[in-house]
Order: C-alpha cells, then structure tokens, then sequence
C-alpha cells in the first residue's frame, strides 16, 4: 500500500514509537495490540503504520466519551445489545451492484436511496463517502468494507440505520488483504458515539460463522434481512427459530 498515492498528510501518518508516546503506551503493547488486531492500522512492507485521524476515533470509543445530547439515545437504542437486523429495512439494500471504480461502487449504493426519497442530497452524501476513502479504504478485508462519513452528524438518515450493499461479483475496493470486496455496510447516525458502537458490534457479528457468505447468496432484500436476524439471535446466545 502507498499511503501517498491517497493524498494523505504525512503528519497524519504515526510510526509504531509515535504512536505508543502517542498514547503513553509500551510499543511492545501496541506492537501487540496491532497484531491481535485491537488496534486500527496497516502493514507497509514489515513496519506498522497507523493514522492518526482513526487513532483518535479509535481511542474515543475506547474511553466511550458520550457527550451530553448522546446518553438519551444510548439509553433509548441500547446499542451494546441493539439488533443490527432492525437497522435494515427493503429499501436500505442494493442487492445488485455492479463491480467498477470506488466512485462508481459508491454512486450505486448513494444512488437507490436517493431514487426512494431516502437521501435527499445525493451529491453530497457521495462526495463525503468518496472524501473518507481518499484518506484511507474502509475495505476491511474477508469480503467486507465499511464505507462512512467523516463526521457522522453530516448523515442524510439522522438513524441509526444500516444501508446493505452486495456486489456478488466482487470488485476491487483497495481490501487490506487486497481480495474482492463483495459486502457493503453504510452505518448512518448523527452521533459518533452511536457509529463508533455499532460499527464496533457490526464487525464482531461478521466475524461469526459463515455470515458473510450467507449475505452472498442472499437474493432479496427480505432474505438479507433474515439472514441478518439470525446472526443477531447468534450473537446474542439466543436460539433462532423460523416461525420468529
């Protein structure tokens, strides 16, 4: 990976030592914490590299800072249990997307929800999701990427939602382990602290199983959904039956 070919502010991007002063740390824990992967960063030949930007989200759900205006809607949510299956809805899943370029990838995800009345600026939410990709891919590898906003409280959906995406092709998405990205998850809220915890709890659930070739082969909209509800019944020990 070639962090300049993104644009990247060279001052945004952190050495294992700085970023273990960064965060008064040994390097030795953050050299381990990097390869349990309880750390956001990236292998640039052998040598650790971090960004600083995601190392500040990072260490912001790690402390989980809930400003004031945020306690009501983790409490209403309760996001460390919420079902990812009700985030969804028919018209949150583009089951159809063509593989291309990250803007033409990102412009048929952006594009359904605009159609539907969803998204009422398209331009915009589509300028803002190609600006976070220029800073780094949110492809995380095994299939999947993440694609978001900067800043959650520019989200056309005020949510939380989840907003499904499934190239059954796959397309090139500059992955981390440099494979195929078939799988898409918008998460829109306007509050970092609600993105950072789903976002958190979205990538456990598709660590689970076989969720993501299941989300491969799932034709429908209604088929996403259900396969999503029994990976929440899964992931939250409970027994999924098919008359729920």
């Amino acid at each position: 990976m070639n962090f300049n070919e993104h644009n990247i502010p060279k001052a945004d991007i952190m050495t294992l030592g700085e970023v273990a002063e960064y965060l008064k740390l040994a390097e030795r824990t953050v050299l381990r914490m990097a390869h349990q992967k309880k750390i956001p960063c990236a292998k640039v030949g052998s040598q650790w590299r971090f960004m600083r930007s995601l190392i500040d989200d990072w260490l912001l759900s790690q402390m989980q800072v809930v400003p004031q205006n945020d306690i009501a809607k983790l409490v209403e949510l309760d996001v460390e249990s919420v079902q990812i299956s009700r985030l969804v809805t028919p018209d949150y899943v583009i089951n159809d997307v063509q593989p291309g370029s990250k803007n033409e990838v990102l412009a048929q995800l952006v594009r359904p929800l605009a159609d539907r009345g969803v998204v009422n600026n398209m331009n915009e939410f589509l300028e803002g999701l190609i600006r976070r990709e220029e800073t780094l891919s949110t492809a995380i590898g095994n299939g999947v990427a993440l694609p978001h906003l900067r800043d959650p409280q520019h989200n056309p959906i005020p949510g939380p939602a989840l907003i499904v995406g499934i190239c059954r092709e796959g397309t090139d998405f500059e992955a981390v382990d440099a494979g195929k990205t078939y799988l898409f998850f918008i998460v829109s809220t306007d509050s970092l602290t609600i993105h950072l915890k789903l976002m958190s709890r979205l990538t456990r659930m598709l660590q689970h199983g076989d969720l993501v070739e299941e989300l491969k082969a799932a034709k429908t909209a209604n088929e996403v959904i259900t396969t999503l509800i029994r990976a929440d019944y899964t992931m939250n020990g409970e027994q999924w039956r098919e008359s729920i």
